[in-house]
């Protein structure tokens, strides 16, 4: 069976902390020194602040993350808006919380009493910020693939992370970065409209493949779909072969484009329903993978 190259493109991209299910006060905080601050604000702060002797840290938490357990990461970063100008150096340390599943902060536990990652990543932020321009974290593939390698680790579970500061010594200096949180809401004496902004929340974005070539794959086989052709509404494919195991589907187009991407662990069904809805007429090919195997079917939408 000819698969063209484009299909055997394992690269993955997911974007979490959109879907609306986030409890905007509890999945970020905040905590100064050795103290909580208050879980509702609209922003949060790293880094050091000279004139008051605080060491700022922030918690970031972001729930479902649909990356397999065992995964290989290729990349992965957090996106972040600026609340405010800033332009002195901030040097912020980058860890993730060594738990199968993150829980939601509260505003008694410290952010630093959590287990973290062995990895970390140091972050020496040096440009300038102005208000609510997008940044982005060095890369924290390192940090991401530790928890994904865990034994309790499983696709949907939660991940989060620690940016924190450190002692620089007295200084009229703002070493710090603020950032919009999830509960942004813009105040009007700092230039605002008194909105929450939904598009400025932190986000975390992670490439990840499921094998690290395509000749690792031990099996190539030949899915089944039905009904095929198919108008709207939602096909359903033969997984049979793949139960039990954690598996991503996708839907290409006949250039190999990812139009629609499905993620499962510990796939139970025989058959999986998939909604077509809202694609495009035409050739298209499912892929579904697994970490030794590689499923494919063709399928025509009307």
């Amino acid at each position: 069976m000819l698969v063209s190259a484009q299909l055997l493109d394992t690269t993955r991209i997911k974007q979490t902390a959109l879907d609306g299910t986030v409890p905007v006060s509890t999945d970020d905080a905040e905590q100064l020194n050795n103290a909580m601050d208050k879980l509702y604000d609209d922003d949060l702060d790293a880094g050091w602040e000279g004139d008051e002797f605080n060491v700022a840290i922030t918690g970031l938490r972001f729930r479902n993350v649909n990356v397999p357990k065992g995964a290989i990461i290729d990349s992965a970063y957090i996106q972040l808006f600026a609340h405010e100008d800033e332009g002195d150096p901030a040097l912020i340390t980058i860890r993730a919380e060594a738990a199968d599943s993150a829980v939601t902060y509260n505003d008694v536990d410290l952010i630093t009493a959590r287990p973290t990652t062995t990895a970390s990543v140091f972050w020496n932020v040096t440009e300038n910020w102005e208000i609510w321009t997008q940044h982005r974290t060095p890369d924290i593939k390192d940090l991401v693939q530790e928890v994904v390698n865990r034994a309790g680790w499983k696709a949907g579970n939660a991940l989060a992370f620690s940016l924190s500061g450190q002692d620089q010594g007295a200084s009229t200096l703002d070493n710090a970065r603020d950032m919009e949180s999830f509960e942004n809401v813009e105040d009007p004496d700092d230039g605002g409209d008194g909105l929450n902004h939904p598009e400025r929340i932190p986000k975390l974005f992670i490439y990840y493949r499921l094998s690290t070539s395509t000749k690792q794959l031990t099996v190539v086989k030949t899915l089944t779909v039905a009904p095929n052709p198919v108008h709207s509404g939602n096909i359903a494919l033969n997984t049979a072969p793949f139960q039990g195991q954690d598996a991503a589907i996708r839907l290409l187009d006949a250039n190999g484009r990812s139009l629609r991407q499905w993620n499962f662990s510990n796939l139970q069904d025989a058959r999986t329903n998939l909604s077509v809805d809202g694609l495009p007429a035409g050739l298209h090919y499912l892929e579904l993978r697994t970490a030794l195997e590689l499923g494919v079917a063709k399928v025509v939408l009307k």
